[in-house]
C-alpha cells in the first residue's frame, strides 16, 4: 500500500552514474566556443512582422481583410517581389485557410497578382494555396488525459505539406478551426502554441496564425497565454469611413513594437498608403478630413446641449459653425468647415434643425440644432 507521507529527499538520489545521466541530459551553450563566433542577428522572412522559426499572432476585427492580406503576404513571399514596402526574399510559401472555398482563393489570387505585377503560372510550386472549408477534422490537436496534449493527423498532413513543399511563409486561417480546447485556458492555449513552435522550428517557417480579437477590445480572443505563447504578433484595423487600414506590430520580441503600415483596399488586394493612384488618395484624405469635420461638430453639439446653449442653423448670434469655430472641442477647425460638416450630416439625418430643446426662463422652448436620436 501506497504510504500518505512525502518522500523523503533522500529516496531521490542517484547514484553517480545516473547522476552524470540526468545532469547531462540538460544541454548549456558552450560559452568559450561562442566567444569566437559572431552572433546572427534573427532572420524574418516578412521583415519586421513574421520571423523565420517562430510562431506569430496575426489578429483583427472580421471584414478587416486578414486572409486577403495573409495570402498576398504569401504570394509576395513565393514571387520575390516587395509588397506594402516590404522587402521580401523569394521562398515557397503556403495559406491555408479552413473558411474560403477555392473559388474564393482563386478570385483573390487574380486581384492580388494583378496588383503585385506577377504572372499566376508563374508561382507553380512556389504558392501553395489550400482550402479546407467543409472538412469536419480540421483541429491540429486536442488536449487528451490529463495535462496531455494529442496531435491529430490533421497536424501530421500539415506538418508534412510544410517539409515537401519547403515553405518558409506558412498562414493558417484560422484558429477557431484549428484549435478545439477551450481558449479561455492557459494550459491548452500553450500546448496548442507550443505545436505550432515546434513545426516552425523543425522547418524554420514563419508560422502565421490568424485569429479575432475579443469582445473586450484587447487585440486577441480568450485566455493571455495566446499572447504569451508568441514572440510576436501583429494586428490589423480598418477605418470603415475611408477603406484604410493599419498593420502594426504589438508583441515583438524581435523587432520594434509599435511600428505600423498604412495600407488601402482597392480592388480585391492591398496597397501602400504611399503607393497609391493620386485620385485615389486624394479621395481617401478628403474622405477622412470629412469625417473628422464631422466629429467636431457633433462633438461640438454635444458639448454646447450639455451646457443648455442652443445653437441654429440660421446665420445670427446663435449660428452653430461660427460658435463652434470658437470653441476648444472645434480643435482648430474654422467655421467654413462646419458649415459643410452641417450640410453633410444634416443630409445623412444624423442632426435635426429648429427643434424644441428645452425651456427658458420666460418658460418658452429654446429652438436649436440637436442630434437624432441615433447620435445622443
Amino acid at each position: 500500500m501506497m504510504s500518505s507521507q512525502p518522500m523523503d529527499l533522500a529516496e531521490l538520489a542517484l547514484d553517480e552514474a545516473g547522476s552524470r545521466i540526468a545532469a547531462a541530459s540538460i544541454k548549456t551553450l558552450d560559452l568559450a566556443a561562442l566567444a569566437h563566433v559572431e552572433p546572427t542577428p534573427k532572420q524574418f522572412i516578412v521583415p519586421k512582422f513574421a520571423p523565420a522559426g517562430e510562431v506569430t499572432l496575426f489578429t483583427g476585427p472580421g471584414g478587416a481583410g486578414k486572409s486577403l492580406l495573409a495570402q498576398q503576404l504569401a504570394t509576395s513571399v513565393a514571387a520575390g517581389v516587395s509588397t506594402l514596402g516590404l522587402e521580401l526574399r523569394q521562398s515557397p510559401a503556403l495559406y491555408l485557410t479552413c473558411e474560403d472555398d477555392a473559388d474564393e482563393l482563386h478570385w483573390r489570387q487574380k486581384h492580388i497578382c494583378k496588383m503585385l505585377g506577377v504572372r499566376m503560372e508563374s508561382l507553380a510550386e512556389k504558392l501553395h494555396l489550400s482550402s479546407l472549408r467543409g472538412n469536419l477534422n480540421n483541429a491540429l490537436g486536442m488536449d487528451g488525459k490529463g495535462d496531455e496534449f494529442e496531435l491529430t493527423p490533421a497536424y501530421t498532413r500539415l506538418t508534412e505539406k510544410v517539409r515537401q513543399a519547403g515553405a518558409k511563409f506558412v498562414a493558417l486561417d484560422n484558429i477557431a478551426h484549428l484549435f478545439v480546447g477551450n481558449e479561455n485556458d492557459r494550459g491548452s492555449v500553450t500546448r496548442f502554441v507550443n505545436a505550432l513552435n515546434r513545426l516552425a522550428g523543425e522547418t524554420g517557417a514563419a508560422v502565421v496564425l490568424l485569429g479575432h480579437p475579443n469582445k473586450t477590445g484587447d487585440t486577441y480572443s480568450g485566455s493571455t497565454a495566446w499572447l504569451n505563447a508568441v514572440r510576436s504578433q501583429f494586428t490589423l484595423n480598418h477605418d470603415l469611413q475611408t477603406n484604410m487600414r493599419t498593420l502594426t506590430i504589438g508583441k515583438a520580441n524581435y523587432a520594434q513594437m509599435g511600428d505600423s503600415i498604412r495600407l488601402a483596399w482597392l480592388d480585391w488586394a492591398f496597397i501602400h498608403e504611399d503607393e497609391l493612384p493620386p485620385d485615389t488618395a486624394r479621395s481617401i484624405e478628403e474622405t477622412a478630413r470629412a469625417r473628422t469635420e464631422d466629429m467636431a461638430f457633433m462633438r461640438c453639439l454635444a458639448a454646447c446641449t450639455e451646457r443648455r446653449r442652443n445653437v441654429s442653423h440660421q446665420p445670427g448670434s446663435n449660428y452653430a459653425p461660427k460658435i463652434f469655430a470658437a470653441m476648444t472641442e472645434a480643435q482648430g477647425i474654422k467655421k467654413s468647415a462646419f458649415e459643410s460638416a452641417m450640410e453633410r450630416l444634416l443630409y445623412r439625418a444624423e442632426i435635426e434643425l429648429d427643434v424644441e430643446l428645452w425651456k427658458g426662463s420666460n418658460r418658452h422652448f429654446k429652438r436649436g440644432i440637436q442630434a437624432t436620436d441615433r447620435n445622443r
